[in-house]
């Protein structure tokens, strides 16, 4: 049994004026000096204008004068490619009350297949739109001003808690030095923790995670060299060689290796905390970063939940920031991190990182 192709049913005249005249798009066709020859109906719902005030009106008139250039150079282009243009242009266009309203433009030269004597415009007002995103952009404006206040002032009082604590190391007994210890580790991990909270904002107030060509090996090695001199007490090494490659990353890889070297510290439970960083090249063109430590591990249960943003992991004090902001960024350039186990004891976090060259 075969099945038939339905006929295509023909709409008269009279239909697709109907159909132009209960459209939310605005059908406008000018002529090659921007002339309106035809409005369809629906324009005073939209634009305020009757069509009948518009005919005869140069279209550009209406256009806000911050806008026109890229509206000439969009027809010209239209009118150098004779077709269908399928790329939007927004602008502002004035409405009767006197205000403007933005609409969204497509393009159509006539051709055969267009028999219309002018240039056919679709215009759609995307006024609500436009201002949910200056809303947005307001918005995330107010994000930025508010993280980089409260950074800024978070920090210069954790200084000043770090300068009182080293003033008053010669002035407590043995167990006096014990808590001004952890009055100190404590202050370097909320310094650090603002940094966390700097690149993830950034991250987060981006509408996509900005990605390119780096160099592995200095990011890693300046990582390595920085997170050992913070934490003195740790012991920090790197098996074999880190090859000279480029990889897919940003800007804020850096963070993700800073992140996790201090997670694999300050979630230590040894006196001495060994951390152990390598670098593989697969072949499926991508290159693996191992960080293998000796502290206590990670459940099972728990190796995807440690990356969730807000997630604490090994029931510490942590937010869980730092491993979520790894994934982001991992995941933004194309690539993957997980945490598996170490041997004999111990747990080793996988970076695993697209090749560029």
């Amino acid at each position: 049994m075969t099945t038939q192709t339905p006929a295509v049913k023909e709409l008269t005249a009279e239909q697709f004026r109907a159909l132009i005249e209960q459209s939310s798009d605005v059908i406008t066709v000018v002529d090659e000096n921007g002339r309106i020859q035809y409005e369809s109906p629906n324009s005073e719902r939209v634009k305020g204008w009757s069509a009948e005030e518009l005919i005869g009106e140069n279209v550009l008139d209406y256009v806000h004068p911050d806008d026109r250039d890229e509206v000439l150079d969009q027809c010209a282009t239209l009118q150098a490619e004779r077709g269908v243009t399928d790329e939007e242009i927004e602008f502002r266009f004035e409405h009767k009350d006197g205000e403007y309203i933005w609409l969204s433009v497509t393009g159509a030269a006539p051709t055969e297949e267009i028999p219309v004597d002018g240039y056919v415009l679709t215009s759609r007002d995307i006024s609500t739109r436009k201002a949910y995103e200056q809303q947005l952009i307001e918005q995330r404006d107010d994000l930025e001003t508010l993280n980089e206040v409260l950074r800024h002032d978070i920090r210069n009082d954790l200084q000043l808690i770090s300068s009182y604590a080293e003033m008053l190391e010669d002035h407590v007994d043995d167990e006096g030095e014990q808590f001004l210890a952890t009055i100190r580790e404590s202050a370097a991990n909320a310094v650090d923790l603002t940094a966390s909270a700097r690149d993830l904002a950034e991250v987060l107030l981006r509408p996509d995670v900005d990605c390119e060509t780096v160099a592995l090996a200095p990011i890693l090695r300046d990582q390595i060299e920085t997170i050992q001199s913070t934490y003195g007490h740790a012991s920090l090494a790197v098996d074999g060689s880190i090859p000279e490659i480029d990889v897919r990353g940003g800007d804020l890889l850096s963070a993700v290796f800073r992140n996790i070297l201090k997670n694999a510290i300050q979630h230590n439970d040894k006196e001495t905390p060994e951390i152990t960083a390598s670098v593989a090249l697969t072949d499926d063109d991508t290159a693996m970063v191992r960080v293998a430590d000796n502290g206590p591990g990670v459940r099972d249960e728990i190796k995807e939940e440690i990356f969730g943003k807000g997630e604490k992991g090994l029931e510490s004090a942590g937010t869980g920031i730092g491993l979520y902001l790894v994934r982001t960024l991992v995941e933004g350039y194309g690539g993957g991190v997980w945490v598996e186990d170490n041997d004999p004891e111990g747990a080793v976090f996988v970076v695993e990182l697209p090749r560029a060259d």
